[in-house]
């Protein structure tokens, strides 16, 4: 069944709380989905390029930005969930699905709840389950965030996602992000997404995504390094994979002319042609 679009408006209500997102451009509509620590505002160096395209749904989970944040326990199905229901509540049918970090992971649940819906796939920076070291990871920015302290989530948090190349090169981009983690971010709600994060596990369901998918993964990733990517390219049939050399974790900000080259070649291969703008 086609859906005819509805009028975008700043939040909807989705399974019982407000989820804010925005719609951009026209065309077959992309959904980014952001990481952790994200928001709408961090697509910056790809919305322009690819509103130009595509229509661009773009949406804070709850917890984040300017969604609701429950004080309740979040799972990562929660957020797939509530996609879905944005989706039909938007009149969106079917959709290209592009994330990072646990936006990816996400996209690759939403995959495997809700098929129909998907028409193609990205998940960048991604992991399918937690490891100890990973899990250690997580726990050292649980703790910072349990202190309540922007500045030392900031300073446990910023060394782990950017690659050293790129803090030397642009610290004054980093540095302007560390009053973020006391003005905008809210404790209990990431401590709620993160641990939701932990209880990750769809390592051994991958194989059932049968959709065009790409796996991007960062060079010198220290969150999640390509090691995991390679681990869920070999569980997707056909899934196509690509490393993106010096990056971090940050990979949108880190290199975003390469991640944008990467992933619109993908989308467009798979249905998502330029319009013709010719008079």
């Amino acid at each position: 069944m086609l859906y005819k679009k509805a009028r975008a408006i700043p939040h909807a209500d989705v399974n019982g709380i407000k989820i804010y997102y925005e719609l951009h451009g026209k065309g077959e509509t992309v959904a980014f989905l952001n990481g952790i620590l994200a928001n709408t505002s961090s697509w910056m160096n790809q919305l322009p390029l690819f509103s130009e395209r595509f229509e661009v749904l773009l949406l804070d989970f709850r917890g984040q930005g300017k969604s609701e944040k429950p004080a309740t326990k979040y799972t990562m199905e929660m957020h797939a969930d509530d996609l879905k229901a944005l989706l039909d509540s938007l009149k969106i049918e079917k959709l290209h699905v592009v994330g990072i970090s646990l936006g990816a992971e996400v996209a690759l649940i939403f995959a495997l709840k809700y098929p129909d819906r998907v028409k193609s796939l990205v998940a960048a920076c991604a992991v399918t389950h937690v490891n100890r070291t990973l899990k250690a990871m997580a726990e050292r920015w649980l703790i910072a965030a349990r202190l309540r302290s922007g500045k030392y989530l900031f300073q446990t948090v910023y060394p782990d996602i950017f690659s050293d190349e790129f803090i030397e090169k642009k610290w004054d981009f980093v540095n302007s992000t560390a009053s973020l983690y006391d003005t905008s971010l809210d404790m209990d709600a990431f401590i709620e997404l993160l641990k939701g994060f932990l209880e990750l596990n769809i390592t051994s369901q991958l194989s059932k995504i049968k959709k065009p998918t790409l796996i991007i993964a960062a060079e010198k990733d220290r969150v999640k390094h390509p090691k995991y990517s390679h681990i869920i390219h070999k569980n997707i049939p056909g899934s196509e994979f690509v490393i993106i050399k010096d990056s971090g974790h940050t990979l949108i900000w880190e290199k975003p002319e390469e991640f944008n080259t990467v992933a619109l070649g993908f989308l467009e291969k798979h249905g998502v042609k330029r319009e013709d703008t010719t008079p």
